[in-house]
């Protein structure tokens, strides 16, 4: 696949009160079934800003509820960048590290630089559970790698939402090619199987367009109490689609 049809988005909401503001998949599945978005896209950070990815890495947050006691898994389908369904330049060339991050420091209500909005931020903060490095091998294309299992309790503990917090991280550590990839938060390590109450969310969202013109993507920002307005910027909106706000 050699196609220009990705986009970043960042959300910035002004509050009465000190909350924050995402993007949230109700759901286990990311991008969520109703978004109607084919893939999460990061590139090689030798990739070119102009393909639509200006940071070069990923910050997605699972949120697990406290009542749920069961160990939990994360699954990555096509990690990899060597297949159908990547973005080539010239020669796949690219390595991308996924890397799971519990405990102190994760949530981001506690800590602004974990949402990754922030150039030079440190959003790698948290305890490493689970890190692997994926290049272009056959046998993780159009496949799921499942991380885990971890125990709810590794994640950041959330007063307010009565929830651990997990976060998961996808960089581009070289290479110039665009990785697509979809994540699934499951209690199974080799199936999809949803936990019930779980969310997934995130502050900056870079994901795949689809080709043609019919398909309609939806992104859902949360709105808290409190939230005056939101900013909602967009970066390479390029001048072959439309946006609507409904």
């Amino acid at each position: 696949m050699n196609s220009k049809r990705s986009i970043c988005i960042t959300f910035i909401a002004w509050f009465l009160l000190v909350f924050s503001a995402c993007s949230v998949s109700y759901g286990q599945a990311v991008p969520g079934k109703d978004e109607n978005i084919p893939f999460l896209v990061t590139f090689g950070k030798q990739g070119k800003p102009s393909w639509g990815d200006d940071h070069f890495y990923q910050v997605f947050f699972f949120s697990i509820p406290r009542d749920y006691t069961q160990q939990l898994y994360i699954r990555v389908f096509d990690p990899d960048c060597g297949g159908e369904n990547d973005e080539i330049q010239g020669d796949f060339n690219t390595k991308s590290m996924f890397t799971v991050y519990g405990g102190k420091g994760v949530d981001p209500e506690k800590n602004e630089a974990s949402k990754g909005v922030k150039p030079g931020s440190n959003y790698k903060i948290g305890n490493v559970l689970a890190s692997k490095v994926f290049g272009s091998e056959a046998k993780y294309d159009n496949k799921y790698y499942t991380f885990g299992p971890f125990n709810p309790t590794e994640g950041d503990f959330n007063v307010r939402w009565n929830s651990y917090i997990f976060k998961i991280v996808c960089e581009g550590i070289s290479g110039d090619d665009g990785n697509l990839y979809r994540y699934f938060l499951s209690r199974d390590p080799d199936n999809n199987v949803p936990i019930e109450g779980a969310n997934a969310f995130t502050y900056e969202y870079t994901f795949r367009l689809w080709n043609d013109f019919i398909n309609v993507s939806h992104i859902y920002p949360y709105v808290d109490t409190g939230v005056v307005y939101i900013k909602q910027s967009n970066f390479d909106w390029d001048n072959d689609g439309n946006m609507m706000v409904v």
